[in-house]
């Protein structure tokens, strides 16, 4: 069976972004990117029971583990839980006892722009060009920044035997984008992702 690593998703998505041109940033600021992929030889039937890591952890540069656990991540919880229900599920208290493990990740990125200004308005204005007097102009540049907050969500099959326990395969993730309102995630659009997110991985429903 395929095994994904947190750190290889994470790669693969700045891999993704780092290729882009200069972004619209007009789409980005409505609703949100929404990435999802799935282990493709795991039968989701055979799992009843899952338990979702109650604080969301922070993927930053520091050398102990940091999480956002405040009333919005716990909302953003609540919403993983309450669709893992809904396609079938059954939550439980004890990761012990879970078929499926949650883990919830958050990225805060941002971005930089180096641009080359043009030359005043009659430089590119028909009948006008560059001249060593009164038109003449020096090039400058100019920078601009935006930062994007991202949430990825790991779906663990906890039933690998212990022997195996370090090579835990995830059957499910989804990677989920957008520009920050201030220094954080519209909490309305990320429900929207979230509900995007199951909307798009038909394959988690369980069949009765």
């Amino acid at each position: 069976m395929k095994k994904t690593s947190l750190l290889s998703f994470v790669v693969l998505c700045m891999l993704c972004t780092a290729c882009q041109k200069d972004p619209d940033t007009d789409r980005l600021d409505n609703d949100y990117l929404v990435y999802t992929n799935y282990d493709s030889g795991t039968d989701f039937n055979t799992f009843e029971t899952f338990y979702v890591i109650d604080s969301i952890l922070i993927i930053d540069n520091n050398d102990k583990p940091v999480y956002w656990n405040n009333s919005n991540s716990q909302k953003i919880v609540d919403a993983y839980i309450a669709k893992l229900q809904s396609v079938g599920y059954i939550a439980v208290n004890d990761e012990n006892n879970a078929d499926l493990v949650l883990q919830l990740s958050y990225i805060n990125n941002t971005y930089y722009f180096t641009s080359f200004g043009p030359g005043p308005w009659w430089n590119s204005y028909p009948g006008y060009w560059n001249w060593g007097g009164w038109g003449w102009y020096y090039p400058y540049t100019f920078t601009y920044s935006y930062s994007t907050g991202s949430i990825i969500a790991e779906l663990v099959n906890a039933m690998t035997p212990s022997m195996q326990s370090n090579k835990l395969t995830v059957v499910w993730n989804s990677y989920i984008s957008g520009i920050l309102n201030g220094n954080n995630l519209s909490l309305s659009r990320t429900m929207n992702a979230i509900e995007q997110a199951f909307a798009q991985s038909p394959y988690l429903k369980k069949q009765f």
